[in-house]
């Protein structure tokens, strides 16, 4: 499971690239735009087509934690959840990790939830990720920070693939 998270503010070509990222396969956008009133967010929505708004939610809707005892205390059913940052930020500077990934592997072996790695995530780093358990993987810097962000998006999807 690959998901793609918009950046925060808009940028130069983003509905190409968006467009262009579920021509290439994109499954999951989390739309995560926090500075956008709700008629913005609205444009926004109306610019993605028709065929691709099944893919497409909130960000805010989804579960985000930033520990392993924030997961552990959840009592909500979730489809999935966000473990954040994993590596060091991409695209917010100076937002560190704090996971040892033999722990988040102790932690994760045999859980049923669905947990999504999130924070750092470039090609460089699939293996740690499938390695510690997590069932995919999140991109907002890695791809939004790309001179080619198909190019990069593709080179980490074959990567999680395999």
């Amino acid at each position: 499971m690959i998901v793609v998270i918009s950046h925060p503010t808009p940028i130069e070509g983003e509905f190409q690239t968006l467009h262009q990222l579920f021509d290439a396969g994109l499954e999951f956008f989390h739309l995560y735009k926090p500075g956008f009133s709700s008629k913005e967010i609205e444009a926004y929505w109306a610019q993605i087509p028709e065929k691709y708004r099944q893919k497409v939610s909130m960000h805010s809707d989804h579960l985000k934690f930033h520990s392993l005892q924030e997961l552990e205390k959840c009592s909500v059913d979730y489809e999935y959840a966000m473990l954040s940052p994993i590596f060091d930020s991409i695209s917010k500077r100076g937002y560190k990790s704090s996971f040892d990934l033999k722990e988040l592997r102790n932690f994760l072996k045999g859980r049923k939830e669905k947990i999504i790695a999130l924070g750092g995530i470039d090609e460089d780093k699939i293996e740690k990720i499938k390695e510690a358990g997590f069932s995919g993987i999140a991109l907002l810097g890695a791809v939004w920070h790309s001179e080619n962000p198909i190019r990069k998006y593709k080179v980490i999807k074959e990567k999680w693939m395999k």
